[in-house]
């Protein structure tokens, strides 16, 4: 690559990247000078912070550190994929000069316009099996959702920087297996078996870690941390299929000729949908581990279960890819990847009901203390009460709708903010947030749409009788301006038009 080519982009990237890091120094300086003790009480508790009413809420977004670290993050990740991009291709030039040199076929240059546009070519498949897995995950925890924020922290992390990160080390792990050893498919063989499953794992679990540093609060199911998990795992295979794919495309575009396009949909069906379960399967067994650390007092327990989570995804992607590369058949590796799937979707059932009751006996506690109703437990257990609240909230206009979506995260943080003060993972230092949740759900009830007994989703404005409405008005409209204009013309004679003007007026005198 030339030098002007990494003068630009450590320009273009270097500079956002020095701001931002002058910034979250700032805002870190900023915090520790200006926080109340409260505040740090609540950080050690995973609490939300209490927020300054004097700062508007674009402030408080700018003193926030990890505001300037998600800044960070995609700074760092479009150079990552930049990087990756220049990789992949001279890898290509040199993979496929050597294969032209061993079938003893005039050599041939990869351009780097057909480069790119088999890479257009190849972004319409991967994009595919990104956006099926997305949407699973996207609206995978519906009880306490995290914020979309984390979710698409977990998905850049795991396209731009894991993959940038298991790139960088399986390729040095690979030089050094092909030095010590006496063939490079020994050293590739060893590599994808011995080596990528622990690199890419970590690479991909390393944001599950910063985000539950950062938003804690916001992690209190396993439900949840599946979906991260699962996000940055698309992210990491949907950048992994694209490699994949491009390396396929332009290798059998030179090599084989017309049969470029075959190959490739053969390609996408193996990887994009057959076994396109493997990484996100894989990085579940680390959420696992992680959610279950959390949960626990002990310190040593909270260290071995994200471990042995660790461990547990790092196996099952060893025997992945070990079947992959021995076995010419991947039949049996869907059939294992069904059965663990069928597995997994059923202990997840079972956490989904877990998450119900533990929401209904927890906001019972504060019924029986006489700060909510009598009906929340019920309504705000039932997944179906809560889908019918917010559609037909929002089906009232972008005020109703808000407050009851926020009426239902609000209730929902203070169930769960319960059942950490049961199990001994929250200190007393939490009746202060208790009490602020109660008040904002008491000011949210006049607005907020809370009971879904004889609730009628789509109001009498909207739907057909919006229909019948909107034409009596019309109705009523045309038949206004009807009796306007007969009102003019009544005003005027057509008897005095029709008589004939005296000459002599025309005449000059």
């Amino acid at each position: 690559m030339a030098w002007w080519q990494w003068t630009v982009w450590g320009a273009v990237v270097g500079a956002p990247l020095v701001l931002a890091m002058v910034m979250w120094w700032r805002s870190v300086h900023w915090r520790r000078r200006n926080e109340p003790v409260e505040n740090h009480r609540r950080s050690d508790n995973g609490l939300a912070p209490v927020a300054d009413p004097l700062l508007p809420w674009y402030k408080n977004v700018l003193v926030s550190p990890w505001t300037w670290l998600v800044v960070l993050l995609f700074a760092f990740g479009a150079f990552a994929l930049w990087v990756q991009y220049q990789w992949v291709y001279s890898g290509l030039v040199a993979s496929i000069l050597q294969l032209l040199e061993e079938a003893e076929v005039a050599p041939q240059t990869l351009t780097v316009g057909a480069y790119n546009e088999g890479l257009i070519s190849c972004l319409g498949y991967a994009a595919i099996t990104l956006g099926a897995y997305f949407l699973l995950f996207a609206i995978f925890d519906r009880w306490r959702p995290t914020t979309p924020t984390m979710k698409v922290v977990a998905l850049v992390w795991g396209a731009t920087v894991a993959t940038f990160l298991s790139m960088i080390l399986n390729s040095w792990v690979g030089q050094l297996l092909t030095e010590s050893k006496s063939g490079e498919e020994i050293a590739d063989a060893a590599t994808a078996i011995f080596v990528a499953p622990f690199v890419e794992e970590a690479c991909k679990a390393t944001v599950l870690f910063l985000l539950v540093m950062a938003m804690r609060r916001r992690v209190v199911s396993v439900l949840q941390m599946i979906g991260l998990a699962g996000l940055s795992a698309v992210g990491f295979a949907f950048v992994e299929n694209i490699v994949y794919y491009v390396r396929l495309y332009c290798t059998a575009a030179l090599v084989v000729g017309p049969e470029a396009d075959a190959y490739l949909r053969q390609m996408f069906m193996l990887r994009g949908v057959y076994t396109s379960f493997g990484h996100p399967l894989f990085t579940m067994m680390t959420a696992f581990g992680l959610i279950a650390g959390l949960k626990q007092r002990s310190k040593i327990a909270r260290i071995i279960c994200p471990l042995s989570g660790f461990l547990v995804a790092a196996l099952l992607h060893m025997c992945f890819n070990g079947l992959a590369t021995v076995s010419e058949d991947f039949m049996p590796l869907v059939i294992y990847g069904l059965m663990m799937i069928l597995g997994v979707t059923g202990w997840l059932f079972g956490q989904f009901m877990l998450q119900k009751r533990v929401i209904s006996w927890r906001l019972d506690d504060y019924v029986r203390m006489g700060w909510l109703r009598d009906r929340d437990p019920v309504v705000y257990s039932a997944m179906l009460s809560r889908l019918k609240l917010s559609v037909a909230g929002w089906l009232r206009g972008w005020r109703i709708g808000k407050a009851t979506t926020s009426l239902m995260a609000t209730v929902t943080e203070l169930a769960y903010l319960r059942h950490g003060e049961v199990t001994g993972t929250i200190d007393g230092g939490s009746q202060g947030r208790a009490h602020e949740l109660v008040v904002a759900a008491s000011a949210l009830r006049g607005i907020a749409l809370d009971e879904p007994v004889d609730l009628r989703v789509v109001p009498k404005c909207r739907g057909p009788e919006a229909w019948h409405t909107f034409k009596a008005w019309r109705a009523r409209r045309l038949s206004r301006r009807q009796a306007q204009r007969e009102a003019a013309a009544a005003l005027v004679t057509p008897a005095a038009w029709e008589q004939p003007v005296p000459r002599d007026i025309l005449l000059p005198v």
